[in-house]
Parts: C-alpha cells; structure tokens; sequence
C-alpha cells in the first residue's frame, strides 16, 4: 500500500505475512496484527516486525495455524508482543475467549 512502513521485501507473496496496522488500541498505543500465509510467519518476517513494533512503541498480536494429524484447524494460535503487561494482558483475554481486536 501506499505510504506503508514496510520494506518492499515484506510483501506478502515474498514475507508469508499480511500486517494489518492499527487495528485497536492498548493504553494508547497502536496494535498490529500479523497474519501469516501460510501455518506461520517465517523468523526473518516476524523479527522484523517485533523489531519495527519495538522501534515504533507499538504492539503486536501475530498468529500461527494450528495443524491437527497434518491438518490444519480453523483455529488459530495468538501470541503477543510489547511490555510484559500488555503479553499477561493478551493471556488473559485468550484464556477468556475474547476476541483480541
């Protein structure tokens, strides 16, 4: 898209991985989503964008597929990154079932 921060590497059919900026808010902050193409977003993808989140003072909420005997699931996998209170926080609200964005 035009006038997004990402490399020109990091588009989807190169990086495995669709990032959705500013999907909600954690005290103030932006939150991104990161979706993977695939079962999950490779290293190289995924250290660069817990590298931008870090550099930039935003959060990241990132997924992998979780595959069952070689299949995948419709079910998905969220882990979070930023300070240790917005990861327990994303936790706690997994282990709830809520929703994330």
């Amino acid at each position: 898209m035009d006038g997004s921060p990402l490399p020109e590497w990091m588009k989807p059919n190169n990086s495995k991985v669709i990032v959705l900026f500013d999907q909600s808010r954690w005290r103030g902050l932006p939150v991104d989503v990161a979706v993977p193409v695939g079962r999950r977003i490779p290293p190289r993808s995924l250290e660069w964008l817990q590298q931008f989140a870090e550099t930039n003072n935003r959060m990241l909420l990132y997924s992998e597929q979780i595959v069952e005997n070689g299949v995948y699931t419709n079910q998905q996998s969220v882990s979070a990154f930023g300070p240790p209170e917005f990861q327990q926080e994303m936790a706690e609200r997994a282990g709830r079932g809520e929703k994330f964005v």
